[in-house]
């Protein structure tokens, strides 16, 4: 790691250090899988041509040849010897590797916080501004939407046409509504073709 890298920049580079071992673990993994799958296939191949003998097929040495040196070349590839070898080095560079993250996010804990500290003023401003200025759009559409409710009967129109504020509901229903489109208070039967939804 960089002598010049913060606290924080050098956690991260260890917590991608984990992913890294965490991944080449899952490839062990599936690679193992495969290799399992690739024995079942072959051992299955040379027993159905087996089989087949059986029933009465003329016997072809060339072909059972080649079926069991594919069946000898994948108990090879699915040594269980050797992926458990494979697995406990991947499972052994993935717990040093996190060992090495916790220790070093222990030992600099005091200066990571220093560094993360000032970034949050900030970020709590603006939510404080952004809440507020949410707060007086909603207040705005929901006299919209009152107007219009208000309007409707005039035009032979249902107040169902008129739409709900978006932020009406639970936290899922709010969420649902924005990522839709937030739509434009006219009831639905009088908007233009393009003033269907608006984006958030």
């Amino acid at each position: 790691m960089s002598s010049r890298a913060t606290a924080t920049e050098a956690l991260q580079q260890l917590e991608e250090k984990v992913a890294r071992a965490k991944s080449r673990e899952d490839q062990v993994l599936a690679e193992r899988s495969r290799a399992s799958r690739a024995l079942s296939a072959a051992e299955g191949d040379l027993s159905m041509f087996h089989q087949a003998v059986g029933a009465g097929e003329p016997e072809d040495p060339q072909e059972e040849g080649r079926l069991r040196l594919a069946v000898r070349d994948a108990r090879e590839q699915g040594e269980p010897a050797v992926w458990q070898a494979k697995l406990s080095g991947a499972e052994q560079a993935r717990v040093a590797a996190e060992q090495e993250r916790d220790a070093f996010g222990r030992q600099h804990f005091a200066e990571i916080a220093a560094e993360q500290a000032p970034l949050d003023p900030p970020v709590a401003e603006r939510l404080a501004d952004a809440w507020a200025e949410l707060q007086a759009a909603e207040a705005e559409y929901a006299q919209r939407v009152r107007a219009w409710t208000r309007l409707a009967p005039y035009g032979d129109l249902s107040i169902e046409d008129v739409p709900r504020l978006p932020t009406a509901g639970d936290a899922d229903t709010v969420r649902s509504n924005f990522a839709r489109g937030v739509e434009v208070p006219t009831p639905r039967p009088l908007r233009r073709p393009d003033e269907a939804t608006e984006a958030a």
